[in-house]
């Protein structure tokens, strides 16, 4: 995707996300699914920057005006209408939560407080004026002095924010802020918006995303035990991303999987049940990684890439194959961008004789 420009290499990566995270496991995608509404006019964004005397950072305009705006609708919800995008997503412009507190103060226009050289105990010194005894209208100054120059445009769980610097050096620079002001921000290292956004993208599309930590110090007993007592697929796909994260299961465990992928009815959740199997007994799945070639050539190419993409490389010929009769450009996007990536990484890591 080189030769594309950005806005371009962004709406296949968008593509390629949604189909490399099929479960929704990276971080606030259950929320936003990786949907986004149309675009929106570029009057739009002149009214808004009207209405509050600001200007927005050239990198963001471009993908409210270029890629989308906004997504699902969730009613009073602090991520309602949130486009595809890194935590609970991009607010749709115009939100509500864009203002951390009442735009009237004009906190928007004014130079930023925050910069890459605060220490946190300059910060803090901002949250020690606001005692118990500071009234309602004198903590929203304090809070609009210390966030000046700082439009919300995502929610990132709990109290915090994903903020866009609008003015400034540091113009266009993402930062991470709190409604609680006790926390000190910080700044994403990317320079601009699209660069940002892109790098989101490119984390979930390796699977660096989707990889799950688990429980600490839960044992791998503990986790299958989990999956057996649950009838819920939900719970069930919940456990089985638990047993994810482990570096390798026994043949207890491996036994428990096989007999379970055998009997399960849910589509989903014997799919998972696949994906690990190919992960921790790939030898012994081979001829159940191989229905899928013609049954489901998405889960297929997905099943590699993430769970054992050092044997992609063996499967070549079903790629090949998958190439020539898929009519479906999704599916030969993912072979041409990611599968393809994988297959010319393996050639040259067994070049150099690491493989």
């Amino acid at each position: 995707m080189i030769a594309l420009n950005q806005i371009e290499r962004i709406k296949i990566k968008l593509r390629l996300a949604k189909n490399t995270d099929s479960f929704l496991e990276v971080f606030g995608a259950s929320s936003h699914k990786y949907i986004l509404n149309k675009p929106i006019k570029n009057q739009s964004i002149n009214d808004f920057e009207n209405k509050y005397n600001i200007k927005l950072p050239e990198a963001y305009k471009k993908f409210l005006t270029e890629i989308g705006n906004g997504g699902l609708e969730y009613p009073n919800t602090v991520v309602s209408n949130s486009a595809a995008g890194p935590d609970y997503g991009i607010f749709r412009l115009g939100h509500e939560h864009h203002f951390i507190v009442k735009p009237s103060l004009k906190y928007l226009e004014r130079k930023p407080f925050f910069d890459e050289n605060m220490k946190e105990d300059e910060w803090e010194k901002v949250y020690d004026r606001m005692d118990d005894n500071i009234s309602d209208e004198d903590y929203d100054i304090e809070v609009a002095k210390a966030y000046s120059g700082i439009l919300n445009i995502g929610f990132s769980g709990c109290s915090g924010y994903l903020g866009i610097i609008l003015t400034g050096e540091n113009k266009g620079r993402i930062v991470h802020t709190y409604d609680e002001i006790e926390y000190c921000p910080h700044f994403s290292k990317e320079t601009n918006f699209l660069d940002w956004y892109e790098n989101w993208l490119d984390e979930i599309i390796s699977g660096k995303s989707i990889s799950y930590k688990g429980l600490k110090n839960e044992k791998e007993e503990s986790c299958v035990s989990w999956f057996l007592s649950n009838n819920e697929s939900y719970r069930k796909l919940i456990s089985l991303s638990y047993i994810k994260s482990f570096d390798a299961l026994n043949g207890s465990s491996l036994k428990i999987l096989n007999e379970k992928y055998k009997e399960e009815k849910d589509e989903k959740v014997k799919h998972y049940i696949l994906n690990l199997l190919t992960k921790f007994d790939y030898d012994k799945t081979k001829n159940e990684i191989t229905k899928l070639v013609q049954k489901n050539p998405m889960a297929f190419l997905r099943n590699l890439h993430l769970y054992n993409r050092e044997k992609s490389i063996e499967w070549i010929n079903e790629i090949d194959e998958i190439k020539r009769n898929s009519n479906d450009p999704e599916i030969l996007e993912y072979i041409k961008y990611v599968t393809n990536v994988d297959i010319v990484t393996i050639k040259i890591l067994q070049i150099k004789g690491n493989l």
